[in-house]
């Protein structure tokens, strides 16, 4: 099972001071299921500032392993209440991150669905923001997207 999919991710993140920014991207991208876990996979674009880089989720019940490949390199894992760190590498440089998430909620099955995330971003050992991710996919028609962003 492999599918062409909508991808829509709505980010929200509050800083140290209540401030509020939040943004929604679009595109396509591929959904297959490899031994009980679900794959997102979708390339990043300019809006993302992240173009060139390819990221994939790998899906399970209680936990959600984001992979990015290519410009932009990162691995981060969400599990409910626990902290797991990583590296985010850009064409800049590398950086100490960590999540600790306190909400990782998936409903996805092979036609659809969504990822809830809520978490803590720490980076380089500093609490930067608390964030909120809704990853919704549903199966493509004949839409094509490239990438769009809001704010």
């Amino acid at each position: 099972m492999r599918k062409d999919i909508l991808v829509t991710v709505k980010a929200k993140q509050i800083n140290e001071y209540g401030e509020e920014d939040s943004q929604d991207f679009f595109t396509t991208g591929t959904l297959f299921q490899k031994k009980g876990a679900f794959f997102i996979v979708y390339n990043e674009s300019e809006v993302t500032g992240m173009a060139g880089t390819t990221t994939s989720l790998k899906v399970e019940p209680n936990r959600v392993t984001l992979n990015r490949m290519g410009s932009s390199e990162q691995k981060q894992v969400f599990e409910e209440g626990l902290k797991h760190r990583g590296n985010y590498i850009t064409p800049y440089g590398g950086l100490s991150v960590a999540v600790l998430p306190s909400r990782v909620e998936v409903n996805l099955t092979d036609t659809g669905g969504s990822i809830k995330l809520e978490y803590e971003l720490e980076v380089e050992n500093q609490k930067i923001s608390d964030n909120a991710l809704i990853i919704t996919v549903r199966e493509a028609g004949n839409e094509k997207c490239s990438g769009k962003t809001e704010r």
